[in-house]
């Protein structure tokens, strides 16, 4: 609350939004996945129930508050909580042991941004994901959508009411043949 641009939402998220998130990216397959603004880790906790135990999960946030709770909140040796910037995610990454992953799930609130640095952080993570691989965006908005169209020449959407305040979860996916 003391930094209300930072948060894309001031009520958690719901089960319906969780579950639709987890399911766009088939967090079961998925091994290496990478999150953009974990905030309070409700979506961090829900790819961890679904990951499988030779996953990881690289959680990338600008706020220090956040970072540090999801490390005291968080155990879990899949786990990895990193206080940066997601314009940098590769580098982020690599410095992690990464040079791909099969995911990226955002809850950045992209709106709130200035355009250079949306469209910077998208291609960071279409930098970062491995062929096929899937970026998924939940936000409260359409705002998004043409971005992603603009940066991975692909977006599809699905329309979640049973959130507060309603949501629409976006994927695109990184076609084979580009890097």
């Amino acid at each position: 609350m003391r930094n209300p641009r930072e948060l894309g939402s001031i009520t958690p998220s719901s089960r319906f939004l969780t579950r639709a998130v987890a399911d766009a990216i088939d967090v079961e397959s998925a091994t290496r996945i990478a999150e953009l603004g974990p905030g309070t880790g409700v979506f961090t906790r829900a790819l961890l129930e679904r990951l499988g135990p030779d996953g990881s999960l690289v959680a990338v946030d600008t706020n220090l508050d956040f970072i540090e709770l999801l490390r005291r909140e968080i155990a879990d040796p899949r786990f990895t909580a990193v206080h940066g910037s997601a314009e940098v995610l590769p580098a982020i990454l690599a410095e992690h042991g990464l040079a791909e992953v099969d995911a990226v799930v955002s809850g950045i609130p992209y709106s709130l941004l200035p355009k250079p640095v949306t469209a910077g952080i998208l291609r960071a993570a279409r930098q970062s994901l491995a062929a096929g691989g899937r970026f998924v965006g939940y936000q409260y908005s359409p705002y998004l959508r043409p971005f992603l169209k603009s940066v991975f020449g692909n977006v599809r959407y699905r329309f979640v009411p049973l959130n507060v305040p309603p949501a629409f979860v976006y994927h695109s996916e990184r076609r084979p043949a580009e890097r």
